[in-house]
């Protein structure tokens, strides 16, 4: 028989749907004093009060096969739902499945102690939840006080360490002393600032978590594309090849090259410019380029002077911009020999203050025209 602890069936939280359910279990566990002893079923244990599918549960079933009784899964699941962490059921499910050791831990000793840490470094009781939702294998198995020591002043708040942790949680597993720190040295070196390190880390963690053979490789890489150090595009030209490997960097360079008919010394000086560009995917560069040199009627030399047109939606910021152009031209509100740069680069606030609301007497559907070509209807089919 499956002995429970009296303080846990006399547990008082709060009435939530986990809660609920638990209780639900605890009470028809205990009352089937009659029923023949018989072996902890782990699987339907996770699948019916932790919430997994059959596939999560028979995947973590085995982390926690040796248990001979709920007792201890049950204080930690009482312990999610109740009034510390008010962890909804699909919360609980996506915490157990990712795992499910956290199961074993003890409450006292173990979870409480890590909520406490975590506060003690100021994040709210909205952040400590946040962070067991995207960490809890960290949450549960590394002593992390050094670690929020060293990244939340770093990186300037516990809600940008949160952002970075839900991209790549082995911020709080690296080595600080052979890994963190000397990739932050590198980048230093190379003219990039404590402050602006920071700022690169939320979306491109890995220059910090990576071997520091690696960021070598991938400042090697930025050097490449003939930015200078010390310069602002140097930043972008780093981030850049955080996510692009040699050989996808060289292939991306000679698809431009082949996409725009130009040589490899006017793409080189086009992406120093800016390196973002390289982000850029085919499919979209050559629909791009396509309208650019058809509808548009620009040439190559004008789109490689002004490489970052290429970046720009067609769908919702070039198409829809050009008509509006052309629209203006037809009634000799703007210049015939208007570049079309000027109208692609100024924000939708701008482009409207200057392009359509100017002309709502002559053209008082404009706007309302605009606006829906953004949203993919033609121009003309819109009432102008």
């Amino acid at each position: 028989m499956l002995h429970l602890p009296k303080q846990l069936l006399s547990l008082r939280l709060p009435a939530s749907p986990v809660i609920l359910s638990l209780r639900r279990a605890l009470l028809s566990t205990a009352a089937a004093t009659d029923a023949p002893p018989g072996p902890f079923a782990v699987d339907d244990y996770l699948v019916t009060t932790c919430g997994l599918t059959p596939e999560q549960a028979l995947k973590a079933s085995r982390y926690i096969s040796h248990c001979k009784s709920t007792s201890n899964a049950d204080s930690v699941l009482a312990f999610f739902a109740g009034p510390t962490l008010r962890l909804s059921k699909a919360d609980i499910a996506h915490v157990v499945s990712h795992d499910p050791r956290i199961l074993n831990c003890s409450v006292e000793n173990t979870l409480k102690a890590r909520i406490a840490s975590l506060r003690s470094y100021g994040l709210s009781d909205a952040q400590v939840r946040t962070f067991l939702r995207v960490a809890p294998c960290v949450f549960r198995t590394f002593s992390i006080q050094e670690k929020l020591g060293f990244w939340i002043p770093f990186l300037g708040s516990p809600e940008k360490l949160l952002r970075v942790l839900r991209h790549n949680y082995y911020l709080l597993t690296s080595d600080l002393e052979r890994v963190v720190k000397p990739n932050i040295a590198m980048l230093r070196e190379s003219g990039i600032s404590p402050a602006d390190i920071g700022r690169m880390c939320v979306p491109n963690s890995r220059l910090l978590t990576s071997n520091p053979e690696t960021v070598k490789s991938i400042l090697e890489r930025a050097d490449k594309l003939g930015v200078p150090r010390n310069s602002l595009m140097f930043r972008q030209a780093v981030a850049t090849t955080t996510g692009l490997g040699a050989e996808t960097m060289a292939a991306k360079l000679k698809l431009f090259g082949e996409t725009l008919g130009c040589s490899a010394a006017e793409v080189t000086s086009a992406v120093r410019r800016n390196p973002v560009l390289l982000r850029v995917s085919g499919e979209k560069l050559r629909r791009v380029m396509e309208f650019l040199t058809k509808v548009v009627g620009v040439d190559t030399t004008y789109i490689l002077a002004r490489p970052s047109i290429l970046m720009y939606s067609l769908e919702t910021r070039l198409a829809p911009r050009h008509s509006v152009m052309k629209v203006l031209q037809e009634k000799d509100l703007i210049r015939k020999d208007q570049s079309f740069y000027t109208m692609v680069t100024p924000s939708d606030e701008t482009f409207r203050r200057r392009h359509t609301y100017a002309h709502k007497d002559v053209l008082p559907g404009l706007d309302d025209a605009f606006m829906a070509a953004c949203r993919g209807k033609v121009l003309t089919e819109v009432g102008l």
